[in-house]
């Protein structure tokens, strides 16, 4: 194999082809909300350059083949050159989520034993007080405007590596890892995902047969690691105007006016950042627009992808409002491990879907993508070694979804346990098939619909409860609920934790709050009631605020605290009702 298999290679061809089209659009300082912001634009030729030259520089530092990387830089400029140099020199970059928090980074950057460390000032202090990967480090990057007690700064790299021309790119395999990304750990331990260069060319060629992007489209993209998909798909990138560690903080005006400062066609975006954006601001329409309407106010929008959690309805409902006739939020089903999986548009969920969702069937997430394959198997907490046929439950039976397919990793790096409970080995074909740790089951038109986390399910002696089986039935009242399982006596129970957010300026009496909690609770076991699998459920717990959720795209809800949480709320003398 050539470096063709390289995503660096792909910007050098965008570079050849289309020299002077922008590949990176970055705000100087924040965004105007009501007019066009100044923005430092990158061309294909200029970042691929500095690629380059950083890539000397790197070199130089003794960075090259197999280097472990990590790189703790927020979206912008350096961002890009940084990351496409590591590639140029089929170095390794180690991407971990800076939100996780103090410890969870340390174990992370433990794991990844990274041998060099490149970051902005903050992260370099993070790594000088609380001892990250100390004994593995041995070069460092400052991206900041001095050395900061680095090795180098950022610019004398880029001094050291100016005036050699291209980087001479070592070939690489589908095999060879090309970097280490790290999950969000919104169920359990982060764990380090083994990315090959295989892997990366494959998700480019099926990023593009899904959803047909075209090279000279504009992507808004408010997830660091999908915008490396830009430059490899042929899009520009506008850098939008966020801490990219908190998503659902992202201000909507300001990114709607990015939006239509240049004219963005495509969108990534979780759950929580299209909730935000929907209530953004809408404009009356001018010359040239649907008399006596509203313009859309994403009106250059072609498509929109929404990933990280399951959509609501009412969050696609709102933000399809904004979006001009015909064109859909597709939610693609996926995970680090494994992605993209499946594929669905807001039509067909809004059309149809939204109303089995609604009646405890599962929340549809599509069908597969080319040239990947989904089994659906028993369910069970053990490892599986071989893979063999009579795993497989029947058609419509819940079990655990299993990924085969060119875009699934065979391995975590230096976590062996967590790869034997994850992967399982195809012997007659050689293949490693992921095991997602999502429930769910495929429909007789060749849909899947998730049910929930594996680790999420609540087994009691009824049966089993699946979260996203159980919450919509309640949804539709409490506007958001979480099933969680509360031991009682070595018995697990199931309990409805209730998102209760009051208006700040809305000032309610202590007996209005109780009066209106004991009213809901009787209405959702009316709800419950009319359902098979929710008749039994009859324990409601109020939680004040919102839920906590994933640091990644903050939408996923952390069920394994609110567990904790309503156990605790309960108490150690509570006794379910359907025990008594």
């Amino acid at each position: 194999m050539t470096t063709t298999l390289n995503v660096a290679s792909h910007l050098a061809r965008m570079a050849g082809k289309f020299p002077d089209r922008p590949a990176v659009h970055v705000p100087i300082g924040h965004v105007n909300p009501h007019a066009d912001s100044p923005h430092r634009t990158l061309t294909y030729r200029e970042l691929n350059a500095d690629a380059d030259v950083v890539a000397h520089g790197l070199a130089s530092l003794g960075i090259g083949r197999g280097t472990r990387v990590a790189l703790m830089v927020p979206p912008g400029a350096d961002f890009f050159a940084l990351t496409f140099a590591l590639f140029k020199l089929a170095a390794v970059p180690v991407m971990i989520d800076p939100g996780m928090g103090v410890k969870n980074l340390g174990t992370c950057l433990g794991e990844a034993v990274p041998e060099a460390f490149i970051g902005i000032p903050k992260a370099h202090v993070g790594r000088r007080v609380f001892g990250w990967a100390k004994t593995s480090v041995k070069v460092t990057v400052n991206v900041g405007g001095w050395r900061f007690f680095c090795t180098r700064s950022v610019g004398e790299v880029r001094k050291a590596g100016a005036g050699q021309g291209a980087y001479p790119s070592p070939d690489v395999t589908a095999d060879d890892l090309a970097a280490i990304l790290f999950t969000s750990g919104s169920t359990g331990v982060a764990k380090g995902a083994e990315y090959t260069h295989g892997i990366f060319a494959a998700q480019v060629e099926l990023l593009k047969a899904v959803y047909g992007i075209e090279p000279g489209e504009v992507d808004l993209c408010t997830f660091p690691l999908f915008a490396l998909f830009g430059p490899a798909l042929g899009m520009a990138c506008v850098v939008p105007d966020m801490d990219a560690s908190r998503p659902a903080t992202i201000n909507p005006a300001r990114a709607i006016s990015q939006i239509r400062q240049f004219g963005v066609t495509q969108m990534f975006g979780s759950p929580a950042v299209l909730r935000n954006l929907a209530s953004g601001p809408r404009e009356r329409a001018g010359d040239g627009q649907e008399p006596g309407g509203l313009r859309p106010p994403l009106a250059t929008l072609r498509r929109v992808i929404s990933a990280g959690a399951p959509a609501r309805v009412d969050v696609l409902e709102a933000f399809t409002q904004l979006l001009p006739p015909g064109v859909q939020v597709f939610t693609p089903y996926g995970a680090t491990e494994a992605l993209p999986v499946a594929n669905i548009g807001s039509d067909e969920i809004l059309g149809e879907t939204r109303f089995a969702t609604e009646q405890g069937k599962g929340v549809c997430v599509g069908r597969t993508v080319p040239g990947v394959m989904v089994h659906v198997i028993r369910i069970s907490d053990d490892p599986i070694p071989t893979w063999d046929e009579s795993l497989c439950v029947q058609p419509g039976v819940v079990g655990e979804f299993v990924i085969r397919g060119p875009v699934v990793t065979k391995r975590y790096f230096k976590r062996d346990a967590a790869t034997k409970l994850a992967k399982i080995l195809d012997e007659r074909t050689g293949e490693v098939l992921h095991r997602m740790g999502d429930v769910g089951y495929v429909d007789d038109r060749g849909r899947l619909w998730f049910c929930g986390r594996k680790s999420h399910r609540v087994e009691t002696p009824h049966g089993t409860y699946f979260t996203d089986m159980v919450e919509p039935i309640f949804n539709a009242l409490a506007g958001r609920t979480a099933l969680v399982g509360v031991k009682r006596r070595g018995v697990q129970h199931p309990v409805v934790c209730v998102e209760q957010v009051r208006h700040p300026k809305v000032q309610l009496s202590a007996v209005d709050l109780r009066n209106g909690w004991e009213l809901l609770v009787r209405q959702l076991r009316q709800v419950g009631n009319s359902h098979n699998h929710t008749a039994r459920i009859r324990t409601f717990v109020k939680h004040d605020g919102p839920f906590p959720v994933d640091v990644r795209h903050n939408s996923k809800i952390f069920r394994e605290k609110l567990a904790v949480w309503a156990d605790q709320q309960l108490g150690p003398d509570w006794t379910p009702e359907e025990a008594k």
